[in-house]
């Protein structure tokens, strides 16, 4: 017969054990994964709040980044290359600075978006905004100065990827596909 403390500590690592091959949860790493529901949460957004589910039955792309980092600017340099693919494969994109900018100084939102993001100001498709502290506490719980989203019509997740860039091909089969 084990003992009282010897049971407990059998326990808990049959349960360690367990849960370690169940696989992981929506919230594993802290954000919500591909093939869950996205979750709600409210931006700012030219003085207004925003909640994502005023996009429900829209393709999109929910993209969290930091104004200092230069990933984050190539890609808001090289996404509006793409414009003309999005509007017709009508993908909604959301930019949002980080909450509190990651933690650290960089340009304003509007400079970034008049300097790099210059070909679509005025898009219908694109929105531009901060992430409030919720929503960051959501999406983005590590601070990541990078991180995207790509949202099916239906609201699950399809993708979690950051640098837009170098995930341009992945972005632009969702935008185009039309099971998105």
């Amino acid at each position: 017969m084990m003992m009282p403390a010897r049971r407990l500590c059998f326990q808990v690592l049959l349960a360690g054990t367990l849960l370690s091959t169940i696989g992981t949860s929506a919230f594993a790493h802290g954000h919500p994964q591909a093939g869950t529901r996205a979750p709600d949460a409210v931006f700012l957004s030219g003085g207004r709040r925003i909640s994502l589910v005023a996009y429900h039955g829209k393709k999109v792309m929910l993209w969290l980044f930091s104004t200092w980092c230069p990933s984050c600017r190539a890609g808001l340099e090289t996404l509006p290359h793409d414009q003309k693919r999005f509007l017709a494969g009508h993908l909604h994109l959301i930019i949002l600075e980080n909450y509190k900018n990651g933690g650290y100084p960089g340009p304003s939102l509007k400079k970034m978006k008049n300097r790099y993001a210059k070909g679509i100001q005025g898009a219908s498709n694109w929105s531009f905004g901060h992430a409030t502290r919720s929503l960051a506490s959501l999406y983005n719980p590590q601070s990541y100065p990078d991180i995207f989203y790509l949202i099916r019509r239906d609201g699950t997740i399809r993708t979690v990827e950051s640098a837009p860039t170098a995930h341009l091909a992945t972005i632009l089969h969702f935008a185009e596909g039309s099971g998105s």
